[in-house]
């Protein structure tokens, strides 16, 4: 396996994510699973459960409970492209994040999507963020570097 370096930058400062599985149009801005924060606030979370319950694996119901609690507080900072039932777009807040990431009657869809994004953030590579970046411009001009030769020649 060849060990590469992540974007530390991204991790900690966050960047936005399309493209997640079965959500549509949802981008998702989020700082990396495993941030500095995400670390101190996982401990501090942990710790505070029963020594009885910590032992052996902890409740799926405990931990989607502190998972929420480290997307919303740790990683998640926006979106774009969620929508209400009239269809008019939801402006990010904490509290509706919140909402979305614990509420059984929403399903699990958001928690996942919250998660995926996050993960993501935290694993990308730092010559990947550089060739995200170059296909943002790319598309931002409408061109590529072969579409511009072409023009010009």
């Amino acid at each position: 396996m060849k060990i590469e370096k992540i974007d530390i930058e991204k991790l900690e400062q966050g960047a936005w994510v399309e493209n997640i599985p079965e959500m549509g149009e949802l981008r998702l801005k989020t700082r990396g699973s495993n941030n500095r924060d995400w670390r101190r606030m996982q401990s501090k979370l942990v710790a505070a459960i029963p020594r009885q319950k910590r032992l052996g694996a902890l409740d799926p119901d405990e931990f989607d409970r502190i998972t929420a609690i480290l997307l919303r507080d740790t990683a998640l900072l926006d979106w774009q492209g969620l929508v209400d039932p009239d269809g008019k777009p939801l402006l990010y807040s904490k509290e509706q994040a919140f909402e979305y990431l614990t509420n059984p009657e929403y399903g699990r869809r958001f928690l996942t999507a919250a998660i995926y994004a996050a993960d993501i953030v935290a694993e990308q590579r730092e010559e990947e963020m550089g060739q995200d970046a170059k296909n943002l411009l790319q598309l931002s001009t409408g061109s590529s570097d072969t579409d511009r030769k072409s023009r010009a020649g």
